[in-house]
């Protein structure tokens, strides 16, 4: 395999139709020279969706979305660009090196080998060994099934201190991994290790890839070590494992909740692995913590929303805020469904079945409604002052949540105060004023004027995007672009980002295309707009005409606070010999070409990227 990535993406590309890639997702049918289906990132009721085997792109004409195979991939599994070229690699048979610092790329494989060796263990030993008849018995008391216990691979640590240790001995594992994955740690006083995880039941943590990355383990109610210990005990934060961000079950559910249309996110692993047994498997459990952003984050690669379950004594004052909060500060639609007093989800689906379960689910409501409910049943709603706590105690709460930015935040702020003026019964002005009164009062001052000094983004000039499409579109024209136009002159971030990721790849000694640009941007969005751009760009036949022109205008930006310089000299000079050594100063500061792109025409494009 050649060590050169545009090769290898290249490789992968040309091993993968695109009909047959989307065939595998979708059910194409011929149509002419091309293949049309249903397409689906949309409710699509009518074939909207081309594939075109010729140009080896596809196209919604409904819902916009286009691209190659990779992109296809990237929005139908939520991945990024590396990890779509990977699976592609995968399904083609072709084997890809690993890419980055090697002695990085190295450990992290050995930490993930390791870390899937200890699953096994730990599974082993809860199957077959005697000294797990009482772990054993937890989990039927729990009425987990084999089937469950399996599938999702559980354990159990003995109670021994140095089982796994003398296990990894045995399989020869170096005892600084064992610790650097957080399996084992050093003893206080003498030598040697012991192992972090004792009499536990073992829930192995997988990222979405459903790569293992680490342990939440229970101890046993039986175990003498329950009370000198908390109940539950995670993996400690390493390179794989970070509990802030990871959803238990999130592998297995990720699927099921793009069917659904949502992700439920509950609070234990014994809730997940019930509502998976029982039917329900669009649900998720955080590792201890309150869901954040990092965690909203996660599940808005497979789904638009999220379903946030609180067992009725859970839903306390703090969860409630906490999720409306998220609601207000993120592109989510976040909604709020609350059990039977008494009950957690595995209890609920034990004793009563799925369907009361599916019903609160279904019948979820958004956070903000959630919190306006509870705050009305809680105040004296039919009182001026009871009213007034219920809008301060809302508006409190959305005073100090983050601004969710750009217009999508905007409209969703105007929405939500709309939503409080009309229950409450209040003119809208009053409550965008009480609103701003509570920010000054909570925010610090530099805060304040952080928020309140922000612009909405300008869009890009018209040269900057003419600039990059003819780069992308023409690759070979970019050491020429390199000598003439620095990435700094470009306002736009986004495509001074491409840019610079453009003159990176000449600067390495490869060929900057978009393929290997692609490869070096961090979302899909950004690698998007750059799709777009090199799709307009080869509408164009004669770029090396075109950058001439686009070049000639970056001069002339440049040129123009020197020109108006010598402009203002040139009114105030003060005779006749230095007014035309002055104006020739400034005839020679001209750039040669004044005209716009070739035959006066700009190419046609799409709206420019905001």
């Amino acid at each position: 395999m050649a060590d050169d990535l545009g090769a290898v993406i290249q490789q992968v590309k040309e091993a993968n139709d695109i009909v047959d890639v989307v065939g595998g997702y979708v059910a194409l049918r011929p149509v002419g020279p091309t293949f049309k289906g249903l397409c689906p990132f949309h409710d699509d009721h009518r074939p909207s969706f081309d594939v075109d085997p010729r140009r080896q792109r596809y196209r919604c004409w409904s819902c916009g979305k286009h691209g190659d195979v990779f992109n296809f991939i990237q929005e139908q599994d939520r991945v990024d660009f590396l990890e779509a070229l990977e699976l592609l690699a995968r399904r083609a048979g072709i084997t890809l090196k690993k890419r980055g610092d090697p002695a990085q790329n190295q450990t992290r494989a050995r930490m993930l080998e390791l870390v899937r060796w200890s699953v096994e263990q730990f599974h082993r030993c809860l199957l077959d060994a005697a000294v797990a008849d009482d772990a054993r018995r937890y989990l039927a008391e729990r009425k987990l099934s084999d089937e469950t216990v399996r599938r999702f691979q559980l354990g159990f640590a003995p109670p021994s201190w140095d089982w796994l240790v003398k296990k990894a001995a045995q399989a020869k594992w170096p005892t600084d991994l064992l610790e650097t994955v957080g399996l084992i740690a050093r003893r206080q006083e003498g030598e040697g290790y012991y192992d972090r995880f004792r009499d536990r039941v073992m829930f192995p943590i997988r990222d979405a890839r459903g790569q293992a990355v680490g342990f939440g383990g229970r101890i046993l109610p039986s175990s003498p070590l329950s009370e000198r210990g908390p109940k539950y005990y995670n993996s400690s934060e390493t390179a794989l494992f970070n509990k802030s961000e990871l959803l238990y079950g999130l592998d297995q559910a990720r699927q099921a909740g793009q069917s659904a249309g949502y992700l439920a996110v509950v609070e234990g692993y014994t809730d997940v692995l019930m509502a998976h047994q029982c039917g329900v498997p669009q649900v998720v459990a955080t590792m201890g913590t309150a869901l954040n952003a990092r965690h909203v984050k996660q599940l808005r690669r497979f789904v638009p929303r999220v379903v946030l379950v609180f067992d009725a004594d859970a839903g306390g004052a703090t969860g409630v805020d906490r999720a409306l909060e998220i609601f207000v500060s993120q592109d989510v639609d976040l909604a709020v469904a609350a059990l039977p007093e008494g009950l957690d989800p595995c209890d609920l689906l034990v004793q009563q079945g799925p369907e009361p379960f599916r019903a609160a689910l279904a019948n979820a409501v958004d956070a903000l409604d959630f919190k306006l409910r509870r705050v009305l049943e809680a105040e004296s709603a039919g009182t001026v002052e009871g009213r007034r706590r219920a809008v301060d105690e809302i508006l409190r709460v959305i005073a100090l949540a983050p601004d969710l930015p750009g217009s999508a935040g905007e409209v969703k702020r105007h929405l939500i105060v709309s939503r409080i003026a009309q229950r409450l019964s209040l003119k809208e002005e009053v409550v965008w004023a009480r609103l701003k009164e509570l920010r000054a009062q909570r925010r610090p001052p530099a805060a304040d004027a952080e928020a309140g000094g922000q612009e909405k983004k300008a869009r890009p000039p018209l040269r900057e995007q003419e600039l990059l499409q003819v780069l992308l579109a023409e690759p070979g024209l970019v050491p020429a672009a390199a000598a003439e136009v620095a990435p700094h002159e470009l306002e736009h971030p986004g495509l001074r980002k491409l840019l610079e990721g453009l003159y990176a790849l000449h600067a390495d000694g490869v060929s900057p295309d978009l393929d290997r640009l692609r490869a070096r941007l961090d979302g899909r969005a950004l690698a998007e707009v750059a799709l777009k751009l090199q799709e307009v760009g080869l509408q164009n036949t004669d770029r090396p005409e075109w950058l001439r022109k686009v070049v000639a205008e970056f001069q002339r930006r440049r040129l123009e606070p020197e020109k108006q310089k010598l402009q203002n000299q040139l009114q105030s000079a003060n005779d006749h010999t230095e007014a035309v050594e002055l104006l020739r100063r400034r005839m020679q500061g001209q750039p040669r070409d004044c005209d716009g792109p070739q035959n006066g025409r700009r190419p046609q494009g799409p709206d420019r990227v905001g």
